[in-house]
């Protein structure tokens, strides 16, 4: 597969990279994720598109110092390891809620490359960037194979194929890798998990597990996460009972009002509305809602507290760098006593 060399593909000369600072990185599987690890001197990602048959290893020669990232939630990790100066463009920039990477925004430093996650090979070379990081959903290749050909090197980024919670915070490390930023990757994931399992242990002798069911009804499907999805074992790990958590899915279930009605009906608390933002809206989506008795008792909470001034949620963009935090909101949601001075952070309760 595809081995990509800064210098083979950029000239030396031509772009002048920063040479790389040799920081000594051991070879290492990753503690949490499976999509990826690091060798000593190259990347692997083991899975760079759903389906894939075959990894593809990295190698790099140099820093990449200008980069083209294509989805929000490639972006916190950026910020994580203070590489935001680094971003000089992004695919649908409306949906991005980060403040210091709006601010770059605004005075030109990233420059939109593509709308609706299409991207503009036209403005993406316009913004001569390094490298590009990008997802491919299965769909994606004949553009990216286009970015190729232009010269310039494409690495995949497969966090979203990750099960669990902390498997997709440890990309950070996939980031560090490629900024030569490994060691302060290693250490703010290790806090995270410090903080996570922390906050985890504060639930596992709580002698009420609250059922807890999710999501909302499009048409006539109702989507929500099955039992073995990683926002189930939040639920699980915050000290509730999910109420489909005897599921052995680990993505997302496709069932019937009636279906969930028949399960949820007597749920205590409703967690994650989409768009959603009051009771009022719900009814008006579907006026069946109102038999659950987390309706009733407005219980309904959403991930809908950090919205920006373009609409884009937060959640969809920091949430899976900072999985610490969603477990503190969540224990403070469903056991309150036991964080009582965490305000939420991603969540809050729906009027």
């Amino acid at each position: 597969m595809a081995l990509f060399y800064f210098c083979m593909l950029l000239g030396c000369e031509k772009n002048k990279p920063t040479d790389r600072l040799h920081e000594t990185v051991s070879s290492q599987s990753m503690d949490y994720a499976t999509k990826f690890n690091i060798q000593e001197d190259y990347l692997r990602v083991i899975e760079p598109w759903p389906g894939s048959k075959s990894a593809i290893e990295y190698r790099f020669e140099n820093i990449p110092q200008r980069v083209v990232v294509t989805s929000t939630t490639h972006l916190p990790y950026l910020e994580l390891l203070g590489l935001e100066d680094k971003l000089v463009g992004f695919v649908g920039t409306p949906n991005i809620y980060s403040e210091k990477i709006n601010e770059r925004l605004k005075v030109g430093e990233i420059k939109e490359v593509g709308i609706n996650g299409k991207i503009n090979l036209e403005l993406l070379l316009a913004s001569q960037p390094d490298l590009v990081i990008a997802f491919d959903l299965g769909g994606e290749s004949s553009t990216l194979d286009k970015i190729v050909e232009a010269g310039i090197p494409i690495v995949y980024n497969s966090d979203f194929l990750e099960e669990t919670a902390l498997g997709r915070a440890e990309w950070i490390k996939f980031f560090g890798y490629i900024f030569d930023e490994s060691k302060i990757a290693d250490s703010i994931f290790s806090g995270m998990v410090e903080r996570y399992q922390y906050l985890k242990n504060l639930t596992q002798n709580v002698t009420e597990r609250p059922s807890v069911f999710s999501g909302v009804v499009y048409g006539d499907t109702w989507f929500l996460p099955g039992g073995k999805n990683w926002s189930a074992q939040f639920i699980k790990d915050a000290g509730g009972t999910y109420v489909w958590e005897d599921n052995l899915s680990s993505g997302w279930l496709e069932l019937s009002f009636e279906t969930v009605l028949d399960r949820a009906r007597e749920a205590r608390f409703w967690i994650g509305v989409a768009s959603i933002n009051t009771r009022t809206e719900l009814m008006a989506q579907d006026a069946r809602y109102e038999l659950f008795e987390a309706y009733q008792a407005q219980r309904i909470y959403n991930y809908n507290k950090r919205i920006g001034n373009n609409g884009g949620f937060d959640f969809f963009e920091s949430a899976y760098a900072r999985p610490d935090l969603v477990l503190a909101d969540l224990i403070r949601i469903l056991h309150p006593e036991l964080l009582p001075d965490h305000p939420t952070y991603y969540f809050q309760k729906i009027p």
